[in-house]
């Protein structure tokens, strides 16, 4: 190759380059022909160097140009005023050698797709030309920087130091100046077919390395050309290395802002769909997911311990410089949390001096509510915080207080949980709601033999009345020890959401039922009358919930023994119980335990088939001891009343604050209630029965109001009440002899709402319906 048209293609090329005028396409096609490479225009007007911004790595500056949009590289701007002309892109296309004798020191052979920066010029006048690498944060120890160049005709290449300078009032546009220090450039003893380096010295302050190609200045061309850039330092500030080949993605979950339905709605260790948390969404960066493991050495560094997380967990990265505020790890809506306590368990993994709160914001206004600040020490055990002064409508949010905005930060989360009553949830295993209430089981046992299996259904209503079913007598034996607790009926509407988290069942029993209700251990028995026989085949059924820790069997009790046999444990749900074929007379006993806080429930109680008939005149069903002992006339004269004579007889209103008063209006016992006055008691004046009796009564009740008659047992006032089903009609409750007192109750269903409470007539009679006075 002839050195002259080398020159003149260079000079050609490079008038092009810096001009942009059109005309030299022939002398670029001899270029090719002679170098084999080729102009790439605007190859650097997009590089990967963004101003304001510090490498992370040293390699982040290693450049081979061959995506020069990734090189963190650029031509210092025009607006600089620190040269003359730029630096260009060009690719080698052929095999064509260059002279090494005329473009040195680099290698003469040139990879063909190989790409590279080229300035020059063919004026006299002295050209030259600077590019600069992105900001070096700091650099605690002397650096490397190899990289190789092509100089021809005299023009030279020196590696530059430059900081970035910032005017000290704020105002104005921050420039670069060169620093004193020049490294100095080392290509060996004889500089041909070979790379350079400059060794780089330390510095605590943030710079840039810079190529500046001068003495350009031959009338017939002269140029640089670089390539293959190689930085190698101990930065003060480099990113995280959380894991060998660490990566996360977005955090996509089921959370969505909507309400949870249980506290452990909000249960996350996957942070994939069955997670209901997610990142706030709306300052960057953003919240991920990562499966990646931990390197023993970062957890080492932030807990003193190698215990990692598990499997997926949740990461945010801070890098260096980023401003607060930072993202939000935060939970779906909590409606309301009931008084009964609460607690928020997390772990967490982070860098020093990273401060990290578990706060509770408002659904509506996303305004703090508490916060409660975590402890590095605590990292990585389980981290429980309680929310004391949070109650309706709120989300819970772990975020970054502060950290050292100098380096780069990291934080992990993982294993979330919350555990809370929520308002709509039973606050214990005895919680059925407001309207829930207990009344002593009226039937009593006779003793006497059942005459059909059908003898035995029991729906409870009534209080049980009319069922051959009640409580075990003293002598049975419970084989335990346990405290004797008494079934009872439970009645009032039960709250469909406390009712289901506290069984796990959707359906509910209706109206009246038989329950066991245990405040500590103990037990209850609900026996039958007896049985004579089990000829063929029977079945007991019924359907069974339990609460807390509260557990059922069945059991069978000879008729002249005093201890259960054959028990059965039942499950919750439908219960359908063979019955064992038994030729000698028996009782069923539905023994309820428990060893703390728990109800059993049972209803809809049916024996089916082929029991042994009673040959006596009486069943059980038909006998009552009612009809051998007439209630006491004086009684009956005490609690009967037809309120003709313009008064309530002996009854009188009770006296409780903000209650409406019953008057006899045109015969009839009238009370009418308001939001002001939303109760109305009726009491009866204290009698002592001898025996069972019933008190009829005929009432209408217009409005949102509703009916209960209560029994004072025992002194007892107001402790025993059920709900009269209905709006009118003749209705009748029990008395036993240990009552006292009866009171009918009136009451709004709501709180904002009218009706009234109409008692037309009370007649006590036998259990019989006989007339007794």
């Amino acid at each position: 190759m002839k050195l002259p048209s080398l020159l003149l293609l260079s000079a050609s090329l490079l008038f092009t380059v810096d001009s942009c005028m059109p005309g030299y396409e022939a002398e670029r096609d001899r270029l090719r022909e002679h170098l084999g490479i080729e102009w790439i225009p605007h190859g650097l007007d997009h590089t990967g160097l963004l101003d304001g911004k510090n490498i992370r790595h040293d390699f982040d500056l290693n450049c081979n140009f061959t995506h020069p949009e990734e090189c963190r590289w650029k031509n210092a701007g025009e607006s600089e005023g620190m040269d003359s002309r730029d630096f260009h892109l060009f690719e080698k296309q052929d095999y064509t050698e260059w002279p090494a004798l005329q473009v040195h020191p680099g290698p003469s052979k040139i990879d063909v797709g190989d790409r590279m920066i080229l300035v020059g010029d063919r004026t006299r006048e002295e050209q030259h030309a600077l590019i600069y690498s992105a900001s070096i944060p700091c650099q605690v120890a002397p650096g490397n920087l190899t990289f190789t160049y092509w100089a021809y005709n005299n023009a030279r290449i020196e590696v530059v130091l430059l900081e970035t300078v910032k005017p000290k009032d704020g105002k104005g546009k921050a420039y670069r100046k060169f620093l004193h220090e020049n490294p100095y450039v080392d290509c060996g003893t004889v500089p041909m077919n070979t790379n350079c380096h400059a060794e780089i010295p330390a510095r605590e302050t943030p710079f840039h390395i810079g190529f500046r190609a001068y003495d350009i200045s031959n009338t017939q061309g002269s140029f640089i050309i670089i390539d293959d850039i190689l930085y190698s330092a101990p930065l003060c500030r480099v990113s995280i290395d959380l894991a060998k080949n660490f990566e996360s993605k977005p955090m996509v979950t089921s959370a969505h802002g909507e309400l949870i339905h249980k506290s452990s709605d909000l249960m996350c260790v996957h942070f994939d769909l069955s997670c209901r948390w997610r990142s706030g969404g709306k300052l960057n960066p953003m919240w991920r997911r990562s499966v990646v493991g931990l390197s023993d050495d970062f957890v080492m560094q932030v807990t003193g311990t190698k215990i990692a997380p598990k499997g997926a967990y949740a990461v945010l990265y801070i890098e260096q410089d980023t401003p607060a505020p930072y993202d939000i790890l935060r939970s779906d809506s909590i409606e309301c949390q009931a008084a009964t306590g609460n607690t928020f368990t997390y772990r967490f993994w982070a860098t020093k001096d990273v401060i990290l709160e578990a706060c509770t914001l408002s659904v509506d206004s996303d305004s703090l509510i508490e916060c409660h600040r975590a402890s590095s020490g605590v990292s990585p055990a389980p981290l429980q915080v309680t929310f004391s002064k949070t109650t309706k409508r709120f989300y819970i949010a772990i975020r970054v207080v502060s950290l050292n905005s100098n380096v780069d930060n990291a934080i992990v989360i993982d294993d979330l949980s919350y555990q809370a009553t929520l308002c709509h949830e039973a606050v214990s295993a005895l919680d059925l709601g407001p309207n829930f209430i207990t009344t002593p089981i009226l039937s009593v046992l006779l003793g006497r033999h059942v005459g059909s299996a059908k003898e035995l259904w029991c729906d409870f209503s009534k209080r049980a009345s009319d069922c051959s079913w009640g409580h075990a007598p003293s002598e049975i034996e419970d084989g335990d020890g346990e405290i004797p607790v008494d079934w009872a009926i439970g009645n009032g509407p039960l709250d469909n959401e406390k009712f289901y988290s506290l069984t796990g069942q959707t359906l509910m029993p209706n109206q009246e039922f038989a329950v066991a209700r245990f405040e500590q251990a103990g037990s209850a028995l609900l026996l039958s009358e007896v049985v004579l026989c089990v000829s063929k085949s029977a079945t007991l059924s019924f359907h069974l919930w339990t609460t807390g820790v509260a557990t059922l069997r069945i059991c069978l009790v000879e008729e002249n023994s005093s201890s259960l046999l054959d028990c059965q444990p039942v499950a919750e749900g439908p219960v359908r119980v063979e019955l064992p074929r038994v030729e000698r007379p028996f009782k069923i006993a539905l023994r309820a335990d428990s060893e703390g806080r728990g109800m059993a429930i049972i209803d809809h109680l049916q024996v089916n088939g082929d029991i042994c008939g009673v040959p006596k005149q009486y069943s059980a069903k038909s006998f009552n001891p009612g009809a051998l002992i007439r209630p006491d006339a004086n009684v009956c004269r005490l609690l009967s009343c037809s309120f003709n004579r313009g008064h309530p007889c002996l009854y009188d209103n009770s006296q409780l604050e903000n209650s409406a008063q019953f008057e006899v209006t045109n015969g009839v016992l009238v009370a009418t209630l308001n939001s002001t006055r939303p109760i109305a008691i009726l009491e009866s004046t204290p009698f002592q029965l001898n025996t069972v009796s019933r008190l009829h009564f005929v009432y209408s009740v217009f409005g949102d109001v509703a009916l209960f008659v209560c029994n004072d047992s025992a002194g007892k006032e107001l402790e025993n009440c059920f709900r009269v089903e209905g709006t009118g009609g003749d209705d009748y409750v029990e008395l036993l002899p240990s009552d006292t007192k009866v009171y009918l109750l009136g009451r709004l269903i709501k709180a904002k709402s009218e009706g009234t409470v109409q008692i037309k007539r009370l007649t006590l009679t036998d259990p019989e319906d006989e007339q007794v006075c």
